[in-house]
């Protein structure tokens, strides 16, 4: 309400745009029941919210999350690494010295590329436009919830696998794939 409080006294839809298009991505998140419909047996509720910044670039920013600290801990470990700075700069030593291209990508909203495994569910908020009230099972690797880093990091490593990349050894969050340059050099990629 807060947010478009701001619009109406700022005379623009800066903080309306920025849940539209966050709604929008996080949908695929939900899979939103009729109104008569029963939550399967064994969910667990976890109230979501919105939570708002301004990026560097002073574009408004809004993400639903979940409250994930409100649930139970799941079963197993819910740990998930990342790429350490140094491997990051090892490996751009390394495609200087080999003349490699670098080259980056931002998977949006990353989380929810991947399959959940908490059995969760939430009531739709008003960001949620017509489907406000409506008990909603989460589908998707929310952020906010407590296995959401791990469901990811699981996720990303198949598809990793899939396409042939192998994990280093020295770091495990860095994936590599033999390859050869043009003129038939071999290097890991």
């Amino acid at each position: 309400k807060e947010a478009y409080d701001l619009d109406t006294l700022n005379k623009n839809t800066r903080w309306r745009d920025a849940i539209a298009k966050e709604m929008r991505n996080v949908m695929m998140a939900f899979k939103i029941l009729e109104p008569d419909d029963e939550l399967p047996p064994g969910r667990e509720f976890v109230p979501c919210h919105l939570v708002f910044d301004v990026k560097m670039d002073g574009t408004a920013k809004a993400r639903l999350v979940a409250a994930g600290c409100r649930t139970s801990d799941p079963e197993g470990s819910t740990w998930a690494g990342v790429v350490s700075r140094e491997t990051v700069r090892l490996a751009l030593v390394y495609a200087a010295l080999n003349d490699l291209d670098v080259l980056s990508a931002d998977i949006m909203n990353a989380y929810l590329t991947a399959p959940t495994s908490q059995k969760l569910w939430t009531k739709c908020g008003p960001e949620f436009g017509s489907k406000a009230g409506r008990k909603a099972i989460i589908t998707r690797a929310l952020y906010g919830n407590k296995s959401s880093g791990a469901d990811f990091r699981n996720h990303l490593r198949k598809c990793m696998k899939m396409m042939k990349y192998e994990s280093c050894p020295a770091d495990p969050d860095l994936w590599m794939r033999l390859a050869k340059k043009d003129d038939g050099t071999e290097y890991y990629g």
